[in-house]
């Protein structure tokens, strides 16, 4: 503060108390005055000089009592600017916190809708305080889910698996049977039977892979030892195409997958052949066959669970139907996709799309 300034707050101070002019600057008051008497008196003291620092104005101060402060024009006008200026500075913070606000909710919502009930990644515990709760809330209620859908898928298991037991009792039995025609109608039941136990036991196994963390996979590596194990087993399976780079998936479930589709297009056709290629971000790998093809109708159907595709000629060997549907969700609990299409050329391609690792 300048000299004149100084002397500007002296001269009003003086002008407003010449008596009390040097004891209150002090701090100092009279034993006789009420404390409610001297704040009354400071604030009046501070207000004045707050008017005269501020817009340099001559104030006439002298004309105020110590204990009545009539507002001039001056004094009124900076008390409105500074409500003013508070209240505005209240709305800028009470913006910016909405817009933190939704910008963090906008954020929880883009990732559950990108990736759904399946594979969803941890929520970030980041951001305001709500935001924060929520997002800890919802994570807490998808690791219990998965908890329960684990225990779900071992009593599955558990069940299933102890099915064969007596279905093998039932097939010894059968054969026992004298009547030719019953025995031949009863071991057609037994058999779909077992192929729908065998199908609860897989579908509890892959769909127990939905639990495993994302990583870097070598794709190449994975479809190489895929392809030897199929030439070991006498199935011819070609490969088209090289990957060269990792890719972000499961490697368990991403063997069952493919696994699944192949095992598939071996039943339904011939000529099965994996063709690998990567795109600007994704790679797509496809299992096309030359069978018969699946009707444009139940083209999504088939990806429910116990449904199965009327394939021409082809029906006597439909499965249990649960193949696609859990393939389907293991592409996805990958952070991928699984589609299918018929060919031009005749035949099925399954075409199972997975994120590339960003270097």
């Amino acid at each position: 503060m300048t000299k004149k300034s100084r002397a500007s707050i002296s001269s009003l101070i003086s002008s407003i108390h010449p008596a009390r002019a040097s004891e209150a600057l002090a701090g100092g008051v009279s034993g006789s005055t009420r404390p409610d008497h001297r704040s009354h008196r400071l604030a009046l003291i501070a207000a004045r000089a707050l008017a005269l620092a501020t817009l340099g104005q001559n104030v006439h101060a002298a004309t105020l009592s110590p204990l009545s402060c009539p507002l001039d024009d001056s004094l009124r006008w900076v008390l409105c600017v500074s409500v003013l200026v508070g209240l505005m500075l209240l709305a800028v913070f009470l913006w910016l916190e909405a817009m933190d606000h939704r910008a963090s909710a906008v954020r929880v919502a883009r990732t559950m809708e990108r990736h759904g009930s399946a594979g969803m990644p941890e929520l970030a515990e980041s951001g305001p305080r709500a935001i924060v709760r929520l997002a800890r809330a919802i994570n807490n209620v998808r690791r219990r889910q998965a908890e329960r859908d684990v225990a779900h898928l071992d009593v599955q298991a558990a069940y299933a698996h102890d099915l064969r037991t007596p279905l093998t009792r039932m097939g010894l039995r059968c054969e026992m049977l004298e009547d030719h025609a019953l025995r031949e109608a009863m071991e057609r039941d037994l058999a779909q039977m077992r192929e729908l136990v065998e199908a609860s036991v897989a579908s509890a196994r892959l769909q127990r892979s939905v639990a495993e963390p994302l990583q870097r996979v070598d794709a190449d590596g994975l479809l190489g030892n895929l392809m030897r194990d199929y030439r070991e087993a006498g199935l011819a399976v070609a490969l088209d195409g090289r990957i060269g780079r990792p890719v972000m998936a499961c490697p368990l479930a991403l063997r069952r997958v493919l696994a699944n589709l192949i095992d598939n297009a071996l039943r339904y056709g011939s000529d099965v052949r994996v063709c690998a290629r990567v795109d600007v971000t994704s790679l797509v790998l496809a299992v096309v066959d030359s069978g018969p093809g699946i009707r444009p109708a139940q083209m999504e159907a088939v990806f429910a669970p116990w449904v199965t595709a009327q394939q021409g000629d082809a029906e006597d060997k439909a499965g249990s139907g649960l193949g696609l549907a859990i393939a389907r969700r293991l592409a996805r609990s990958m952070q991928g996709d699984l589609q299918l299409q018929n060919r031009r050329s005749g035949g099925l391609e399954a075409r199972l799309t997975l994120p590339l690792v960003v270097a």
